[in-house]
């Protein structure tokens, strides 16, 4: 399969896990690198090597959920989450810090496979030129990505994406996406659960990543260049 990964780093402090899925994946004809903990992947200072990573959440000192939102930071290569943390919020805080896709332990490799291969493909689709920008258009509630494919937005979400493109590629506190309202936790789950399907929205219906990416701790910020579709209207 042309779209699979050919050099993975697995990050998990179960060392037969580790040791078993490398060689796995060895077998499927791919390279794999294995660390037992967070600080070991960090100190090697490799993570431009690697095409595709593998963690878990349960890593000592440096949590999982930091460690995505580290190497999000640095590189939109994917990252599959296999876990035994359970539950709804081990699941949205994985998922808003970066990562692409999680599945629990315990699990067989082949479900590992199948996942990576859906993540590679959405990932690494159509690989856009810098200086050709998404188009986003508020007054029609429509996002085009740079090859063409249109994503109806609703009026939510058009906000999020104003909100961003004001400022430019500045990260944007998540304060300020949230209405003024006394009940501050149901204005955060909203937010996240907005931003969660507005990802997966745009990745769906383009095949690429969304021109946006999740700041850990901090809020959201524009990794793409976007242009106001409405306002090259007005200027002919």
């Amino acid at each position: 399969m042309s779209a699979f990964p050919a050099r993975f780093c697995i990050v998990d402090d179960d060392s037969e896990f580790v040791e078993f899925l490398a060689d796995y994946l060895r077998a499927r004809g791919a390279d794999a690198l294995g660390f037992q903990s967070a600080e070991a992947f960090i100190e090697s200072g490799r993570v431009a090597e690697f095409d595709f990573f593998i963690f878990d959440l349960n890593l000592g000192r440096i949590d999982g959920v930091d460690l995505i939102a580290l190497i999000r930071a640095q590189t939109n290569k994917g990252i599959l989450i296999v876990s035994g943390r359970m539950g709804p919020d081990a699941f949205n805080s994985a998922l808003a810090a970066g990562a692409d896709m999680f599945i629990n332990k315990p699990v067989r490799f082949d479900q590992i496979y199948h996942a990576v291969a859906s993540v590679a493909r959405r990932t690494g689709v159509d690989k856009v030129k810098q200086d050709s920008p998404w188009m986003f258009d508020p007054e029609e509630g429509r996002l085009t990505s740079p090859e063409g494919a249109e994503v109806a937005i609703s009026p939510l979400e058009t906000r999020i994406l104003a909100t961003l493109y004001a400022a430019g590629t500045a990260p944007v506190p998540r304060a300020q996406f949230l209405d003024f309202s006394s009940d501050t936790q149901g204005a955060h789950r909203n937010l996240d659960a907005a931003i969660f399907r507005l990802r997966r929205k745009v990745e769906a219906e383009t095949g690429t990543r969304p021109p946006f990416r999740t700041v850990h701790a901090v809020g959201f910020q524009m990794v793409a260049p976007m242009a106001l579709k409405s306002s090259l209207k007005s200027g002919q």
